[in-house]
Parts: C-alpha cells; sequence; structure tokens
C-alpha cells in the first residue's frame, strides 16, 4: 500500500491527476476484490493443475512417398512448431513489445500494469497493455470469457501465477508463440510466415519481418501491411526501436528494418485448400469413410481433419500423376471445341488410386469426370458380357455369328426390331469377335447368356448405375448405360486381380498429432467373378491388345503385357481405352466435359474412335509408368475347352450347318424350301466394295478407320455389296431380290430400343 502511495504521490507531482486517482482506484480493487487478493497470494498453498485447451491444428496430407500434398485447413490456420524452431530475431521482437520482462516475472508484472496505465493515460488510448505473455496464453488456452471487465482480469492474473508454477518459461513462451493470433487466420508464428511472407519455415525470418509480426499481435486488423501499410509501417517502426533501446540490435540495423519493404498481399498458406482432383476426393473419403476412425459424426470428423494436426498419407503417386499429364497433353488433340482427356488410374490388386485427371484444370473447373461424369462407355462394356458369358460356363472358343446387318425382334422396346450394324467374318470364336469388336456378334452374345446376367455381373464389378432389369435393353452389349471412369478402371482392375474386387480408395495411413497410427487401409476384397473367368478375360483382351482394335496401346516394346478393350459411341460422341497390366488399371475417356459434341473431324484425327486417341493416351502413360518395372504377363487359364456354336434362341440360322465356319461378311435371307417364306440365310461369296451414301468406295481397316487411300469410284450392282475384309463397321446390303435394306441405308444413328438406351447403333470396331 505505502508503494501505491507513493506513487500517486509522484503521478501528482507530475500533474497527472486522473492517474492519481485511476491509482488509488487501483490501490482499492486490490484490496477489496477477493480473486485479486487471491493472486496476490496464490503461491501460498497446492492446487489442481490447469487444464489447457488443446490448440486446433492443422492436418496435412501426403502422396504415397511422404511427399507433402496440401494442408488441411479451415477458420484456424495453425501448425504448432517447438521453441527451438523459432528462430532467436521473432522470440526477441515479440518478448521486446509485448513483455520484455517475461523470463523476471512470476506471472503478473505488477510494474508493467502501472506503466502502462500511465502511457495510455497520457496517450489518450490504448497504447500499451500491462498483460503478461503468461496472461495473454491464460485468456487464450484457458478462460472462454472474452469479457474485459475486472473480474475477468483478476481472474486471469491468479490462473497466470499458478501457471507459472505449473510450467517452465520456455513451455508458456512455446505455447504462446504457437497460440497468438496474426490476423488472416493465421493463429502462431509458424503460419504467419506462410501467410504474409510464403515462407515454409518459421527458421527463414529476419529482424524485418520479425518486427512486422511482432507489432500485428496487438491489433492484426489495424497492422496488417496488406490492407493499412501506413499503420504497420508505424508499429514496425515502435518495435524496432524498442529493440535498439533494449539491446537486441543496433540503431543500424534498426534503420535497415524501418527501410525494409512490406508485403503488399498475403500469401495463400501452401495449398490450404484442394487444388486437385485426387485431393478432393481424398479429402471426402477422410471425412466420410465410417471405417477411419476419426469421429462418430460428421461434426467430429471435421473438427479432427481440420484441427486435430493429422498426417494422412494417401495412396497418390506423383509420379503416375506427371506421366499421365504429360500423355493428356502430348496428344489431346488442338480442337477448339474443347474436348477433354480424363484418366483414372488404380492399382491393379488393391485398387488403390494412383493418379487422377478429372478434367481440364481444377483451378477453374471442379467437376470431376472420373468420379460424377456419366458417359455411355461403347464397346468397352463388352469385356462386362466376357464376363457374364464366362462365369456361364462359356469360353472364349465359343461362336457366334458376327454377319451384319443383324436384326432382332424387341417387343416393348424402340425401335422394334432393333437393327444393328457393324459385324461381319461369318461365325466366329468370341476371342475372335472381340478383337475387331463386332457389334451383332456381342448384341447376340448378351442374348445367349441374358442381359440381366451382364447387369448383374457388371454390379459384383462394381458398376453402379445400372437401375435393374429395365436396363436390360438389347444395346446393352454396346455401351447403352452411362458409366463412371473411376468405375470402370476399378473394374478392369478386378479381372486383372483373378476376380478379386476392391473398392477405390485414397487413404494409406493416418497419424495423430501425438505420432501415434490410427488407421492404416487394410484391403477388404471380395469375389467379384472366377479366377478362371477373369484369366480367360485376361487372355482375351491380351489378344485385342495384340492384334485387335487396342494395338495403340501396346506395351510389348517394353515386354510388359497389357490387355484392354476400346469403346466408341454413337456419333462418336464419347471415345474410350479401358485395361490392364499386372502392376496398373486404367480408364482412359474423351469427349466434351458439359455436353455431348461429336468428334467429327477432330484435327490430325479424323473421326474418333477409341482405338485413336484413348488408346494413344493409355499406350504412352503405360510406356512411362512400366518402363522401369518387371515385365509380367498374365496368369494363363486353366486348360479349356469349347468351340460349341452359340445361337440366339428364335433368330433365323445358316441354311446349312456349314455355313457357320465360313468367313463371309454378308449374308442374303432366303426360301430355302420353296414355300414362299424366307427362312435361313446364305453367305453372299462375291467380293465387293463398300459404298457410301453417294455410291463412293468407303474402305476401313480393323479399327473402323477409314483407309487413306481410296481406289476409283467403281460400279458394282447393289445386290452383291460387301465390305472388305478387315472391315466390321459399315452396313452392307443384301441382293435387291430379297427386299434388303437400299445401299444408300440410312446413318447409323436410328433410335435406342428402350427410353433408356442410347441410339441402336455403335460406331463399327470400337
Amino acid at each position: 500500500m505505502l508503494l501505491i502511495l507513493r506513487l500517486v504521490k509522484r503521478l501528482a507531482s507530475l500533474g497527472l491527476v486522473l492517474i492519481a486517482v485511476a491509482a488509488v482506484a487501483a490501490s482499492a480493487a486490490i484490496t477489496t476484490i477477493p480473486q485479486v487478493a487471491d493472486a496476490i497470494t496464490a503461491n501460498q498453498g497446492e492446487a489442481d493443475d490447469l487444464a489447457l485447451i488443446e490448440l486446433g491444428q492443422r492436418s496435412s496430407m501426403l502422396a504415397s512417398d511422404g511427399t507433402f500434398l496440401t494442408f488441411l485447413v479451415e477458420e484456424q490456420n495453425r501448425e504448432i512448431v517447438t521453441l527451438d524452431e523459432i528462430p532467436q530475431p521473432v522470440i526477441d521482437s515479440i518478448l521486446a513489445i509485448e513483455d520484455a520482462e517475461f523470463y523476471s516475472h512470476n506471472g503478473v508484472n505488477f510494474r508493467a500494469v502501472f506503466r502502462a496505465l500511465v502511457e495510455n493515460i497520457n496517450a489518450g488510448g490504448i497504447e500499451q497493455g500491462g498483460s503478461t505473455i503468461t496472461q495473454q496464453l491464460v485468456k487464450n488456452a484457458v478462460l472462454a470469457d472474452s469479457s474485459q471487465n475486472l473480474d475477468r482480469k483478476s481472474t486471469e492474473a491468479f490462473y497466470a501465477l499458478r501457471l507459472e508454477r505449473q510450467l517452465s518459461k520456455d513451455d508458456i513462451l512455446e505455447r504462446y508463440l504457437n497460440t497468438v493470433y496474426f490476423g488472416a487466420g493465421a493463429y502462431g508464428v509458424q503460419a504467419a510466415a506462410e501467410t504474409y511472407f510464403g515462407y515454409e519455415d518459421v527458421g527463414e525470418m529476419d529482424w524485418a519481418e520479425a518486427a512486422l509480426l511482432a507489432g500485428l499481435i496487438r491489433l492484426p486488423s489495424r497492422y496488417d501491411p496488406t490492407i493499412n501499410a501506413v499503420e504497420a509501417r508505424n508499429r514496425r517502426e515502435t518495435v524496432a526501436d524498442v529493440l535498439v533501446a533494449n539491446g537486441h540490435i543496433t540503431e543500424e540495423e534498426g534503420e535497415e528494418i524501418k527501410r525494409a519493404p512490406l508485403p503488399a498481399e498475403r500469401q495463400e498458406p501452401f495449398d490450404t485448400q484442394p487444388t486437385d482432383y485426387y485431393i478432393e476426393e481424398a479429402l471426402v473419403e477422410l471425412l466420410t469413410n465410417p471405417n477411419i476412425p476419426i469421429g462418430e459424426t460428421s461434426e467430429e470428423r471435421f473438427r479432427t481433419v481440420y484441427f486435430g494436426g493429422l498426417e494422412v498419407t494417401t495412396s497418390f503417386d506423383l509420379r503416375a500423376q506427371e506421366m499421365a499429364l504429360a500423355a493428356r497433353e502430348e496428344l489431346l488433340p488442338d480442337d477448339d471445341r474443347g474436348f477433354t482427356i480424363a484418366i483414372a488410374a488404380v492399382d491393379t490388386h488393391t485398387s488403390a488410386v494412383r493418379a487422377m485427371v478429372g478434367g481440364p484444370e481444377f483451378a477453374r473447373e471442379q467437376f470431376n469426370l472420373t468420379t460424377d461424369g456419366l458417359r455411355q462407355p461403347g464397346s468397352s462394356m463388352k469385356t462386362f458380357v466376357l464376363a457374364a458369358l464366362f462365369e456361364a460356363g462359356y469360353t472364349p472358343r465359343d461362336t457366334i455369328r458376327g454377319d451384319s446387318p443383324c436384326s432382332f425382334d424387341n417387343p416393348g422396346g424402340f425401335p422394334n426390331p432393333y437393327e444393328v450394324k457393324g459385324g461381319g467374318g461369318g461365325v466366329q470364336s468370341s476371342a475372335s469377335v472381340t478383337r475387331s469388336s463386332n457389334n451383332c456378334a456381342f448384341v447376340r452374345l448378351g442374348q445367349v447368356v441374358g442381359n440381366e446376367q451382364v447387369i448383374e455381373t457388371s454390379e459384383r464389378l462394381g458398376l453402379s448405375t445400372f437401375a435393374g432389369p429395365t436396363d436390360a435393353v438389347l444395346s446393352l452389349p454396346l455401351g447403352a448405360k452411362e458409366v463412371h471412369p473411376l468405375e470402370m478402371a476399378v473394374a478392369y482392375a478386378a479381372m486383372g486381380n483373378d476376380g478379386i474386387y476392391n473398392d477405390a480408395w485414397y487413404i494409406e495411413k493416418i497419424v495423430d498429432r501425438n505420432g501415434e497410427v490410427i488407421y492404416e487401409h487394410r484391403s477388404n476384397g471380395r469375389r467379384a467373378i472366377s479366377t478362371q473367368s477373369s484369366r480367360m478375360i485376361s487372355e482375351t483382351l491380351a489378344s485385342n491388345v495384340r492384334s485387335g482394335t487396342g494395338r495403340s496401346a501396346s506395351l510389348a516394346s517394353i515386354g510388359h503385357e497389357a490387355g484392354g478393350k476400346t469403346g466408341t459411341t454413337q456419333n462418336y460422341e464419347d471415345a474410350w481405352f479401358v485395361g490392364y497390366t499386372d502392376y496398373l488399371a486404367t480408364a482412359v475417356w474423351m469427349g466434351h466435359p458439359d455436353e455431348k459434341i461429336s468428334m467429327r473431324n477432330v484435327p490430325g484425327w479424323g473421326n474418333m474412335f477409341g482405338g485413336k486417341v484413348p488408346a494413344a493416351v493409355w499406350g504412352n502413360f503405360n510406356l512411362a509408368y512400366h518402363e522401369d518395372l518387371e515385365p509380367r504377363d498374365f496368369p494363363e487359364p486353366e486348360a479349356y475347352g469349347g468351340g460349341r456354336y452359340l445361337k440366339v434362341p428364335g433368330e433365323i440360322d445358316f441354311c446349312n450347318a456349314g455355313d457357320r465356319g465360313g468367313s463371309t461378311k454378308s449374308t442374303e435371307l432366303v426360301d430355302s424350301d420353296g414355300d414362299g417364306t424366307k427362312d435361313c440365310f446364305r453367305p453372299i461369296t462375291t467380293t465387293t466394295q463398300l459404298l457410301d451414301a453417294d455410291g463412293n468406295p468407303v474402305p476401313v481397316d480393323a479399327d473402323g478407320n477409314p483407309i487413306t487411300t481410296l481406289v476409283p469410284p467403281v460400279t458394282v450392282p447393289p445386290a452383291t455389296v460387301a465390305p472388305p475384309t478387315t472391315a466390321a463397321p459399315v452396313t452392307t446390303a443384301p441382293p435387291a431380290t430379297t427386299a434388303p435394306p437400299a445401299t444408300t441405308a440410312p446413318p447409323a444413328t436410328t433410335a435406342p430400343p428402350a427410353t433408356t438406351a442410347p441410339p441402336a447403333t455403335a460406331p463399327p470396331s470400337s
């Protein structure tokens, strides 16, 4: 009390009456407020340790090799660092302006309180605070009430004295430097160093930057250099003067601080929001997958992800991603219609997502085509027909008619009858019609096994977009039902994994803020198809890459076996290649990201088939990915028989069983018994030239691609038109006397067999 009276007398002698009155009031408060009296005597007796609020800390996301990908940050951007990681200029600057006597007081600095009182009254406002760093930490980490009344201040002082007995000075300072708010969502010195200076490491800061941060603490919004440069500069000069006065730096160094430029704009903390399609999907899994034990409710999971300080290791392969992007950029045609390419690549044996190109660019288009895009798969759906066939006991050697055009009764569907173009070659094995992507053959195979079974098998392999039996339309084997590219990659992976299906996944491991592993991915694969079926599929698809429509995807030059299937939809609106090796399964889709636009006359490519750009992108990507990997062939299936002739129930057959083995491209419907009813097919053996609607020759290769060197127009009787032996896609007309379609048959834009199905005719050899 004597000390207070002396201070009052001194202040009065200076003419500071208001200060004297305030001091007296303060002395009265100390003697009358119980909490303050307790604070003064808090070092007497024992008390329970204070429970400090756990600091919210941002989480980080890493690639599979440990490379940093992104921070997961919400309103509190904080990265906890240790005291020895913080440079001395930062420590000295903050102590100088906030609590110069931190290491000498016991939590409450009464001299500083009165000194601040004098300064503030003289200035006519709040220019200096009397709270110690320990008191500020108590306010942020212990007390929830933010009111500034005397009762709270006394409680704050009381707890500060207790905290000084509980923690060491260094521990208090370290926690404070990770707690204090610097504005712009940055909590702690590490986040502040990132936000204002773009530093990944707080240790990079110099004296000028440290002085600026120290000045921000009092009023972050007022002293933010990106908002109020004049105020920020003045405040930094104040800090520099205090540093000089306290002997931390020389006057010359102080002047250097004052001359240093201010940051003109805030730096976005390093990748604090998803910047890539993969990262966005991994974050969704983190927040929603109930098998990842980070919270029972969505609110708990949110807080754990954004404030729990997790280290999340993903399945992301940066090397694979770079290769996928390079393959796309190298081969994506320069076309002002805005076509793009999406790529999804997963581990064949685990379905870990390794690479994802979800659209043109995440920064301007966040819609992920690989996970959310729905597009018709074209002939890449034919692989699921094979899976259903092999599951039903058929083999790659069993045969089916492939002659084209073909027509089927379609009661209740549209159109009726359902007519398909794209085929040829008479009766062939299912392996052979896969290599030529024979449309008529696969529509027949779908009916042989039952399109309901194709749907059921597809769903076991992870396709989720079927509505049920109503989707079992005749056009299903040609890709009538829309699918997601990622699901296609995962389904093909199961075929290359001996029939074991795994859901796509992104999160490999999670370590909590204490370094404890709280989650590791464990495979929960299930059998989708038999081992024998999957190996027969691999054998068939590998043959397609060697000598069928998928030749552009071959990896033979580096000794790796690959299997896959092309896909092209009506009017060339979507083009696909989906395939796998023993390491990686990849789906490549090409088209327009927003609408269905025909990819006709693409510069440098002509009409776009799955065997063109998609297969080439798949090949380039996988060549790069597999270059340094040990070559592996697919495991061979057990010996199998087959060779059975498969026939669609009710479909008119060849007149003679011997004709089933022919290699003719076209047939004619004849009256075999003279009763006036055309009751069977005979092969047309005359070698003829395919014509377009104008009567000009249109030669095509096995991929359905027009041959660039055309023969001169020839006069061909309309009754005997047949394509070259390598063509499958163009409709041929039977003899006029048997009432076949005219040689100028309508284009392949026939309506779908059902309202939910696409147009009935798919581009040939897709």
